[in-house]
């Protein structure tokens, strides 16, 4: 198998070879402009969640369920679309997640309702695949000598739809409506998937392996139960805990239940022997703790800066601008990884990036509302620790998978991170309805967010190297 995935590759650039610079031009901006919109439309929600929580009269718990239900779709998503790439071609799968997000764009676009806007959003996440698809992409059409520069543009690209999302989605629902977010971004994807398919070459999939549906299913069953637990058990009380703690409990149960079953088949969803590598395990685990952290803070921010008590009472069209800095560390942080990394190894970068997380949001909890500077320095360090932290997790778990199974292998890191986001957000949510809105509820989910970054510095500066990590970082997807 490896003498024909070395074939495979080889052929690939001969061909990209032929079709010479102008051909993979215009492939990358194809790219680009997917890689933009999609980060655009996954982040411009942010800002404007408690515009959207009061409008339609949601509960601070189900509102963060337009962070969460998205995150939980895509945790499932990423992996079967990378599997179904491996079998049927990349932009043939590209265009599936690409097409999935334009229709969940057009239906959160005129969603008349919360219950139709939370499950928009679920469609939405179908297209988190998008960026390790394109990455995948690139590692395929691109000869050798030019992967790396190809997939920090896209990485860049990523950052600068992020950046977007944060600094338009409040002016334009100030201006007119939340719904325009979602028709602009639709708009966007609806002018990227022509582009796709005329540049970026169609080839057919280096796999014929099976789809775990099942495994597909648990997984889905496993984060509904646990998502839904924590956002019933803030309202809880008396005898009525026994209904989100069972959820929670069930939900644990069946994930030790995926576990197993993943180990044993033949073609599981997502390579669970990978894991076995204690590299692996450890820079998961630390993964799973960027997760939480960041879009914890995700949640937290447009919700504290939006406060008039505890924050800085900022309308709607100001909201967005707070995540700016966050973003602009994320950007700036993922090429640092490599300059920190120099002379040593990608745990040097890791390490200085999970303290970087624990100490900027451990400062938004605690500077709150009483100064707009140090607000904002605070946000750009949880920025820069996110760029680092995603970078050097991505080198980290590089493994130098074959041509077969490459889509689902540049997504196992993603989706471990998603896993954390979702939790991250419903527990945030969580704790300011049982702490409250006052200053204790603040410090205490900033804090929380805070300390698992900080209790996973001495795993990450320690992962355990079996071997040279490879292959580029997958940049700044979330």
């Amino acid at each position: 198998m490896g003498r024909l995935a070395a074939g495979r590759r080889a052929a690939s650039e001969r061909a990209g070879a032929a079709r010479g610079l102008g051909g993979h031009r215009r492939a990358l901006t194809a790219l680009v402009l997917a890689d933009v919109a999609f980060a655009y439309q996954q982040t411009a929600v942010v800002p404007v969640i408690p515009v959207i929580e009061k409008e339609l009269g949601v509960a601070q718990a189900w509102g963060a369920w337009l962070l969460s239900g998205y995150l939980l779709v895509a945790t499932v998503a990423a992996p079967v679309l990378g599997r179904l790439a491996d079998r049927h071609g990349r932009r043939a799968m590209l265009l599936l997640g690409l097409g999935m997000f334009l229709l969940g764009s057009v239906a959160a676009a005129v969603a008349p309702d919360a219950v139709v806007l939370i499950a928009a959003r679920a469609v939405q996440g179908i297209g988190g695949a998008v960026f390790p698809l394109s990455l995948s992409i690139v590692r395929e059409e691109f000869p050798g000598d030019r992967v790396g520069s190809a997939t920090g543009v896209l990485t860049g690209a990523f950052g600068i739809g992020t950046a977007l999302g944060f600094a338009t989605s409040g002016a334009l629902t100030e201006a007119v409506s939340w719904h325009l977010v979602f028709a602009v971004g639709a708009a966007v994807v609806a002018l990227a998937m022509p582009l796709v398919v005329r540049w970026v070459p169609a080839r057919p999939g280096p796999s014929r392996g099976a789809l775990d549906v099942p495994g597909a299913l648990l997984l889905s069953a496993v984060l509904a139960l646990v998502l839904v637990g924590l956002t019933l058990l803030p309202e809880a009380k008396g005898a009525t805990w026994a209904l989100p703690g069972g959820l929670i409990a069930a939900g644990l149960a069946a994930g030790a239940v995926w576990f197993r079953r993943e180990n044993r088949v033949a073609e599981p969803l997502i390579d669970l022997r990978t894991l076995r590598s204690p590299a692996q395990v450890w820079t998961n685990g630390v993964t799973l703790a960027i997760g939480y952290t960041l879009f914890g803070t995700f949640y937290l921010v447009p919700q504290l800066v939006g406060n008039g008590q505890e924050g800085f009472g900022a309308g709607t069209g100001t909201v967005g601008l707070y995540l700016l800095p966050l973003a602009a560390g994320q950007i700036l942080g993922g090429p640092a990884a490599r300059t920190l990394q120099k002379g040593g190894t990608p745990r040097r970068p890791l390490a200085a990036g999970m303290a970087l997380l624990a100490a900027g949001t451990a400062a938004c909890g605690a500077i709150g509302g009483s100064s707009r500077p140090g607000f904002l320095a605070a946000a750009f360090v949880v920025g820069c620790g996110a760029g680092l932290t995603i970078s050097a997790s991505g080198t980290l778990v590089s493994v130098k998978a074959d041509e077969e199974h490459a889509g689902v292998s540049t997504s196992l890191n993603s989706t471990v991170r998603r896993v954390g986001g979702g939790l991250g957000s419903q527990a945030s949510a969580a704790i300011l309805i049982l702490v409250g809105s006052g200053r204790a509820g603040w410090l205490a989910a900033f804090g929380l967010a805070a300390a698992f970054a900080l209790v996973s510095v001495p795993f990450a500066a320690r992962v355990p190297l079996s071997g040279p990590a490879a292959g580029p970082p997958p940049g700044l997807s979330a």
